[in-house]
């Protein structure tokens, strides 16, 4: 599959392997397996579109704000929503 461009998105290419390669370790065995249960055509965009914010979140993180995303993630940072419930809420997952 090529990738996909939108004007004004984050550098990472909405390609499997560019999608894989910029998410977390942890992300990329689930991603993968989802990717590949997806029928071939819409369903595996709609797969990616759901990662690519993912990816895009995983490959901008450094270890100066681990700590930071980590309270983020579960919500506990003053009244923030968990970082995977608002990735999910923008890529239109459920």
């Amino acid at each position: 599959m090529g990738a996909v461009s939108r004007p004004g998105e984050p550098g990472i290419p909405r390609t499997a392997n560019a999608i894989a390669a910029a998410l977390a370790p942890g992300r990329k065995g689930p991603f993968l397996e989802e990717l590949l249960g997806a029928e071939a055509g819409d369903a595996q965009l709609a797969v990616m579109d759901r990662w690519h914010l993912r990816a895009v979140a995983d490959s901008r993180r450094t270890d100066a704000d681990r700590a930071q995303a980590g309270v983020l993630r579960s919500g506990q940072g003053g009244g923030a929503r968990p970082l995977d419930d608002v990735l999910a809420a923008l890529s239109g997952a459920s």
